[in-house]
Parts: C-alpha cells; structure tokens; sequence
C-alpha cells in the first residue's frame, strides 16, 4: 500500500468531482462484489443443509453461485488495484531500483489499460450482440447470457481505468512506489 492512504490516493487525486464520483462507483462495486461473497457462502451453506440434512436438492445454486462470482471478480478487482492490494512478484520487485520499479509500474500499468480497456470494449459488443439475439445459457435456469457477460466490460472498464491512474499517478510521481513486501 502506499503512504499514509488506505486507499492509496494522494490528497490532489481525490479532489476533482469526476475522481470523486469514479471512485464512488469502484467503492460501490467493492461493496456490492462483498454483499455477494456473503450470498454465495449462504446460497451454499443453504444447498448443503437442503441436500444432507433433508435430502432434497435446489436446482441453479451452483449455476447462480458461478454466476456471482464472475461479478465478485470483475466488480472487485479495480477496488482491489487503487489499494495496491493485488498479487505482486515481490521477489523480483525486492531486488530493483525505485526507478526502475516506478517505469515497471508505468508501463504495466500502460499495458494492463490497453488489454482491460480492449476487452471491455470486445465484451461490450459480446454482451449487446447476445442480448439482441436472445441468446439463453443452456443449464438449470435459462437465463440471458448476456447477464453473465455484462459484468466482463464493465469490471473491465473501470479496472482499465484504474490501470490508467495508477500509470499517471507513478508518471506523475504523485505517490511513491509501493515499497516491496507485506506490511
């Protein structure tokens, strides 16, 4: 993490009104992707007293279950990018320079926005494309495949986002480079 900030903003990138809202909206979809995490642990808790305590199965809990973690997934990740609160190669950034490790984050910071901001744009189309053609999941529960996708572009869209603060804040030298290790 950096500095003093839990959240890893500098005092100058929480200020304008549309960092302000941006931020809103990733703190309202690490929320809702939590809200989740605690419904998948019930849905499943549910489905195991039903089928061992009174023999009987729920039909689409596993179905609904995969469901809401593909959107714990992407609703969670760019949440997960500003706290600098993701998996690192601590190994190897131990052992660089702070510059060197500053232009490492730029630039994978750089090609994280490309790759994110490339696949929301392709889901994007996916998801209209399936929704305009009706396209069902063929399981349990037939539901809209489009509900599944929808979630892709979006997480996508703001983690791509995200990917491009973090590479203007290290271009900037708004923040210091996360210090290498836990703690």
């Amino acid at each position: 993490m950096t500095g003093g900030n839990p959240d890893g903003r500098s005092p100058e990138a929480r200020g304008s009104r549309a960092v302000r809202v941006f931020d809103l909206i990733v703190d309202g979809g690490a929320i809702l992707a939590a809200v989740l995490m605690v419904a998948v642990m019930l849905t499943t808790t549910i489905k195991v007293v039903f089928r061992y305590g009174l023999r009987e199965g729920l039909i689409g809990i596993d179905q609904i279950s995969g469901t809401m973690l593909l959107y714990i997934t992407f609703l969670g990740a760019a949440w997960v990018l500003r706290r600098e609160e993701h998996v690192t190669l601590d190994l190897l950034v131990g052992r660089i320079g702070p510059e060197v490790r500053r232009q490492l984050l730029i630039w994978g910071s750089v090609a994280g926005a490309l790759v994110c901001l490339a696949v929301s744009g392709f889901g994007t189309f996916e998801t209209v494309t399936s929704w305009q053609r009706g396209i069902r999941i063929p399981a349990e529960l037939e539901f809209p495949r489009a509900i599944n996708l929808v979630a892709i572009p979006v997480g996508c869209l703001f983690l791509g986002l995200q990917f491009v603060r973090r590479a203007w804040r290290h271009w900037r030298r708004m923040a210091p480079a996360p210090s290498a290790g836990i703690g």
